[in-house]
């Protein structure tokens, strides 16, 4: 028998669980580059490249926000299958989305993870396209993330740091040990002799007493 074509409400559907598919694996993929961006980012700092790192830890933050986007969209995709009445509004709703992850994937695109060695070097080529993120970063980054990539800098930055020195054990931490007194008046002082200025003679041998 000759299949029937699907109804308007099941072909809003079925674009509905196709989009959710398709965000959920970009927010997956892009999930496993921030942790690959946050590896590089440490690197770049222990090995002194201050400004290397904080540039990686703000793409990183990029693609972090367009995780926190995609897992939104598919929860709401979830909630159309389920909840929203006609056809007509599933398609409205699927199609507005459909540019959203464009837009996100645009973004994918301008910050692709193969070129994450282009955002270390310092080849010609490699700072042109550091140029570029730059620009991206300073159109698409709010300044409350700013500030939260320069806190995520500064520990990384002070994970590398010396570790204070533990007190010894039973030792109260909030004495003050005491310490022999400085000289204060000039006869507590200690007079050394003056260096030589001239060859110093060979010592002669003692003559017993």
């Amino acid at each position: 028998p000759k299949s029937r074509d699907p109804t308007p409400a099941e072909s809003a559907e079925l674009d509905a669980r196709r989009a959710k598919v398709r965000m959920t694996k970009f927010a997956k993929r892009n999930e496993g580059e921030a942790d690959t961006l946050l590896g590089r980012a440490k690197d770049a700092a222990r090995a002194g490249n201050k400004e290397t790192a904080k540039r990686l830890l703000l793409v990183r933050k990029l693609k972090l926000k367009a995780v926190k986007t995609a897992w939104a969209n598919v929860t709401k995709l979830e909630e159309l299958v389920a909840g929203i009445e006609t056809a007509q509004q599933q398609r409205e709703f699927v199609s507005s989305l459909a540019r959203g992850t464009e837009l996100l994937e645009q973004l994918n695109e301008a910050l692709p993870i193969d070129r994450v060695e282009d955002l270390m070097d310092r080849t010609d080529d490699a700072l042109a396209y550091q140029a570029e993120v730059d620009a991206l970063i300073a159109r698409d980054m709010d300044p409350a993330s700013a500030e939260e990539v320069d806190a995520a800098l500064d520990a990384i930055m002070n994970e590398d740091a010396p570790a204070a020195v533990p007190a010894a054990a039973g030792a109260d931490e909030g004495a003050v040990h005491d310490l022999p007194a400085a000289p204060t008046r000039a006869h507590d002082a200690v007079d050394l002799p003056e260096a030589p200025s001239h060859a110093v003679p060979a010592a002669r041998e003692a003559v017993p007493a």
